[in-house]
């Protein structure tokens, strides 16, 4: 694994505000998933946890990335 094969670069991770505040429907009564307190933090999918975005796993698998033309 490089160094950089982290959690934000994986394609299982999602750091999307609205994503966040629909898989915790509370956090917006604590303040908003656009918190600058959240960061980059967000979702991971294939393990169903909320991690740090610097994190990474032995399953990662980098996210595709869109061409300027798509």
């Amino acid at each position: 694994m490089s160094p950089g094969d982290r959690c934000i670069g994986c394609r299982f991770f999602n750091n999307n505000p609205a994503l966040i505040e629909t898989v915790f429907p509370g956090l917006n009564v604590l303040s908003s998933a656009y918190s600058s307190v959240r960061a980059e933090a967000g979702i991971c999918s294939r393990h169903e946890v909320f991690i740090s975005p610097g994190y990474n796993c032995r399953l990662f698998e980098p996210a595709r990335r869109l061409s300027p033309r798509e």
